[in-house]
């Protein structure tokens, strides 16, 4: 949900683990994070004096995303993982895990940043939104290189490239 800025950068300073090392925080400072996130995780009111998370939650929130229609859809969508996760998926497709939705990128390298978090041998999936729409599984955009699906069955998985 949103937090005031004010809020959130007293937060950082009075409670956050290592406290000692983030004194120096402002809302200011918030507001540019927010502002200059390369892949908006962030989004401020109106009015910048409240701040919420995009995407990434696994807390049941109402974010008021309207799915996408077949005309806003991308062509293709892209999952970075490990090979090590590859035979679940294919079995099973790309489910939420720990989160309330499946990650997809608009673009490859934001697709690989993210599964080279985990280690090992980084994957790429190329998801197709169309097959997504067919099935019914609705596509939302979290920000202008991430989207949302609340699942991935196996054969909306168009090519694996392994990086």
């Amino acid at each position: 949900g949103w937090v005031e800025v004010e809020e959130l950068a007293r937060a950082i300073r009075e409670r956050w683990r290592r406290r000692d090392l983030y004194q120096w925080v402002t809302p200011q400072h918030v507001l540019a994070v927010a502002m200059l996130d390369p892949k908006g995780r962030f989004q401020l009111s109106g009015d910048m004096r409240r701040i919420r998370a995009a995407y990434g939650h696994s807390v049941k929130l109402e974010l008021g995303y309207e799915p996408l229609s077949l005309k806003e859809l991308p062509k293709v969508l892209y999952h970075g993982t490990v090979a090590e996760r590859l035979q679940p998926i294919m079995r099973e497709g790309l489910k939420p895990m720990r989160r309330l939705m499946v990650h997809l990128a608009a673009r490859p390298q934001e697709a690989l940043e993210a599964a080279k978090r985990h280690g090992g041998q980084v994957v790429l999936l190329h998801v197709d939104p169309l097959c997504l729409a067919e099935k019914g599984i609705p596509v939302y955009r979290a920000s202008h290189v991430m989207y949302l699906a609340p699942r991935v069955p196996p054969k909306c998985i168009k090519s694996i490239v392994k990086v």
